[in-house]
């Protein structure tokens, strides 16, 4: 094994970053090359991001984490330029905080056969509150052209433990070098996830360091308390674990149709602290099992005590209980009680803002305010109803066993064996029909004896849409007639959003440009009546083309899919409709007289094997001369896996192959 000694001074020179990429080393190469490997559609790509991230002790003797990262940057046209503002966002709140500091920061052009560097002076250099708890460091960086490289150098310390600094090596432009050093003092161990995207180079090692403090405290050099107040200084060694992970020509990540959140597939390394175990000292464990995490959070002030609080809606509750039994008639005069009462305020969080008494009271409040609120109510009618946590669509997927994966909390109703998920933050959700914020994979259910449950929250179900369609094809080509449309589940809680504030001049100015039709006589009803469909309808006229003696009609007219959704040779990622779909079209057209068919297309079943996609389409002539079109489309699943790729592209081209097909009236 090879041991090394080195003290924290040359750890923080130049020499960590690699050699092909000396910090202020631009070459005139680099300034000159005009294009990304060839793409011209590349507004900018990352030449180089190299990170130390190792530990060090601050001024008070305590364990800080120390990320240090170069970057170099290159521009290649005007939609390039907002890269050149970077932001690094960091935790300052407490006694404990965060710092964040940048240094090297220089535009490089080419002008008139030489490099010009443009540094960034103190002006380009700013700090920016965002919130209470967090702040904000940017860089504007002058001079930057199409051509530009820019570089810059940024320090960030963290007293924070529990998990090491995410590290990602894709982003929204490609990477050409790319790479990450963890050097990790051998008394902490940390858990490791690592996505399956992109190919590392993976490396690991064993040294032996030497890191200096300076301190006054009440603490040893591994911020062990001591009794008495003391200054120290010196030196302390230790063996660090070191891991590298290193790639080249990273393609850019691109959003695709179909994707919960592109943030949960980018290629990057994770880890959330293990143990500790300092020299003569008992290990102290800090990786838990699920039932110990909630077991945590149920203990937390703002949340279990919370649930178990009653007295401030007792009267209320009794009043509209009085008389009921049926466990599913109480469950929904309950949901309904609190998502009429309650506004949310659209702040996230799995415990309580306000606290559930203060937001029943004041009618608003976060998420954990309302829900917990609703758990509180349902098992004071005596329902088995438990909290769900979850991480939201936009905060991406749970990666450990760790209370901070969640950042929400729905009720979850368990009648005959089945469990009923409620979220009455929104005033369109009903049973089991969440927000689509919710809808992330899985979460956890809490129950009352503090173990848990995984609980899927993919739709199973699949939500309808009724399509049907009278009308009348006229000698000139025109269609008249009449379109009603009923949207059922999350078809129609999608609607409802929409719709919320839109007038119907909006309405129906999308329904024209969607369909290209004339419209008339719009009607919505029941858009807030949650217990029934959202119906559509409206008059329409459209036009068909006409050659000759012969009229030529779109069987969906406007609703046809003209293009596959899935045109990609191949896809990596996984497949998300959000949830599984049923969509069925009636159409009746009355053949105008004089004219017969001529030609129309065949009917047909499309299926997958495993019949999860399958699409029915048939047109026939009944007995008044009238056409009629029916189609069924089936989508069985939310969620297909990229392996199914090939599978969803085969029947979608048939789909739209099928729907793009004439019928062909000729006259007699």
């Amino acid at each position: 094994m090879k041991k090394i000694s080195l003290v924290v001074t040359l750890l923080l020179s130049g020499v960590l970053f690699a050699q092909n990429y000396k910090p202020g080393k631009v070459s005139e190469k680099e300034l000159k090359e005009s294009q990304y490997q060839g793409d011209p559609s590349v507004a900018a790509s990352i030449l180089n991001k190299e990170g130390k991230i190792y530990f060090d002790f601050n001024s008070q003797g305590k364990w800080v984490i120390v990320t240090d990262v170069l970057v170099r940057l290159k521009v290649y046209t005007k939609e390039g330029y907002n890269y050149a503002n970077v932001e690094i966002p960091y935790y300052n709140y407490g006694a404990d905080w965060e710092d964040v500091a940048f240094s090297d920061a220089v535009v490089y052009n080419f002008v008139d056969g030489d490099i010009q560097k443009t540094k960034v002076e103190d002006d380009g250099l700013f700090t920016e509150q965002t919130n209470k708890k967090w702040r904000t460091k940017k860089i504007a960086f002058p001079n930057v052209k199409e051509g530009s490289v820019i570089e810059y150098r940024y320090i960030k310390k963290s007293p924070y433990l529990s998990s090491l600094p995410d590290w990602y090596f894709q982003y929204s432009i490609p990477v050409k070098h790319i790479e990450v050093e963890f050097a990790v003092p051998h008394y902490f161990i940390y858990n490791r996830v690592k996505s399956p995207y992109i190919e590392l180079k993976e490396g690991k090692d064993t040294r032996q360091v030497v890191r200096q403090y300076s301190h006054v405290a009440k603490r040893g050099p591994y911020g062990v308390s001591s009794s008495s107040l003391r200054s120290e200084s010196g030196q302390v060694g230790f063996y660090e674990n070191v891991y590298t992970y290193e790639a080249e020509n990273v393609p850019a990540l691109k959003t695709e149709a179909f994707i919960d959140n592109i943030n949960n597939y980018k290629s990057f390394i994770k880890h959330e602290l293990a143990s500790v175990q300092y020299p003569d000292s008992e290990e102290k464990k800090y990786a838990y099992d699920w039932d110990s995490v909630v077991a945590l959070i149920y203990n937390e002030e703002n949340f279990g005590e919370e649930i178990a609080k009653t007295d401030y809606y007792q009267k209320d509750l009794n009043s509209i209980l009085e008389g009921k039994i049926n466990r599913e008639e109480i469950t929904s005069l309950i949901f309904e009680y609190v998502k009429n009462r309650m506004a949310w305020d659209g702040e996230y969080g799995y415990t309580c803002k306000k606290g559930v008494k203060k937001a029943y009271e004041s009618r608003s409040g976060n998420v954990a305010d309302i829900n917990l609120m609703l758990i509180s109510m349902l098992r004071y009618a005596g329902l088995k109803a438990n909290p769900v946590l979850l991480s939201t669509r936009d905060k991406g997927h749970v990666a450990f066993v760790n209370r901070d994966e969640f950042n929400y909390v729905i009720a979850g109703v368990e009648i005959q064996n089945k469990t009923i998920l409620l979220d009455a933050t929104s005033k369109y959700a009903t049973q089991n029909i969440l927000p689509v914020r919710d809808l992330n994979l899985f979460g956890r259910m809490i129950k009352e004896n503090l173990t848990s449950k995984e609980i899927s929250l993919l739709p199973e179900q699949k939500s309808r849409k009724n399509i049907m369609v009278i009308g009348e094809i006229n000698t000139d080509g025109t269609v008249t007639g009449k379109c009603k449309i009923q949207n059922y589940d999350y078809n129609a809680l999608a609607l409802r959003e929409l719709y919320n504030g839109i007038n119907d001049e909006a309405k129906i100015q999308m329904y024209e440009n969607r369909l290209a039709v004339e419209l008339s006589d719009y009607e919505l009803t029941d858009l807030d009546d949650t217990a029934k469909p959202v119906s559509e309808s409206f008059d329409f006229k459209t036009n068909t083309d006409v050659a000759g003696n012969k009229i030529y009609i779109s069987p969906l007219l406007g609703f046809s899919m003209t293009q596959n959704p899935f045109n990609e040779t191949e896809r990596k990622l996984p497949i998300d409709f959000i949830y599984p779909q049923n969509e069925r079209y009636i159409i009746t057209f009355t053949i105008p007289e004089g004219y017969v068919v001529e030609s129309m297309p065949e009917s047909v079943l499309y299926a997958t094997q495993d019949d999860y996609v399958s699409f029915k389409f048939t047109v026939t002539v009944n007995q008044n001369n009238q056409l009629q079109i029916i189609a069924q489309e089936d989508l069985s699943f939310a969620r297909f896996n990229p392996e199914y790729y090939t599978t969803l592209k085969d029947i979608y081209s048939d789909i739209v192959s099928k729907q793009s097909e004439k019928i062909v009236l000729k006259k007699k």
